[in-house]
């Protein structure tokens, strides 16, 4: 591992040169790094600065911390490669536009799921589709527990994909706030209406039809893009 520091700032210094020993090998995951004493005596810095420089690297998913046990080195998921953008996005959420660009690539991502489940969904599958639409029923005119049943559906339908990397991103975007169930007056009417579309998409994916199925769920997101602004 480099331990020879230049002029940028120094635990950036000191996290990039661990990164780097962990991407060559020399620190495999499952494997502890050395101590913060030890780092701090290696690098010639005091302790705020190896602090950060793990804190740092937590933050990225790269390691574990807890105290008074050497940090140990993680494998990065999917997961945290979204944890680790989330402050970025969140700023980049605040602009309306920018939030409407997010919520299509939501848009693109569901329709794909829509469209591939059409053709590759398992009768599994389809049953959990089923008793996602069944809890929504049963939350129906509830504000709070059909929103988590509405979202559970969505979640449900991508994680269809098995691919971890499209099922992660998705989560994020649900919990970065893109995820917006239509409110009014009328709640029962409203949720009859979501529920209907909801049955539309499994329908769809149940017959194997994938045009009708990513259509479905093109429609059903639709009617609330006017409303992915609202924070």
């Amino acid at each position: 591992m480099e331990t020879t520091l230049g002029r940028t700032r120094l635990s950036e210094q000191i996290q990039e040169s661990i990164l780097d020993a962990i991407r060559s090998g020399e620190f495999p995951a499952g494997s502890k790094l050395p101590s913060e004493r030890t780092l701090m005596e290696m690098f010639d810095v005091g302790r705020p600065s190896v602090k950060e420089a793990l804190l740092m690297l937590e933050r990225k998913g790269f390691v574990r911390l807890k105290r008074g046990v050497a940090p140990v080195v993680i494998e990065p998921t999917p997961e945290s490669a979204m944890n680790a953008i989330t402050d970025m996005v969140s700023a980049m959420l605040a602009d309306d536009e920018r939030r409407l660009e997010f919520y299509g690539l939501r848009m693109m991502l569901e329709t794909a799921a829509a469209f591939d489940a059409a053709r590759d969904a398992s009768h599994d599958d389809i049953r959990v589709l089923e008793d996602a639409v069944s809890a929504c029923r049963v939350a129906s005119g509830e504000a709070e527990a059909f929103r988590d049943a509405d979202r559970a559906f969505h979640l449900v339908l991508v994680a269809i994909s098995g691919n971890s990397v499209v099922d992660a991103f998705h989560g994020a975007l649900i919990e970065w706030g893109l995820f917006n169930p239509e409110s009014g007056p009328n709640l029962k009417a409203i949720h009859s209406r979501v529920i209907a579309q909801h049955e539309s998409i499994v329908s769809a994916i149940k017959r194997g039809d994938a045009e009708a199925a990513a259509d479905a769920v093109r429609t059903h997101l639709s009617t609330r893009r006017d409303a992915v602004g609202e924070n």
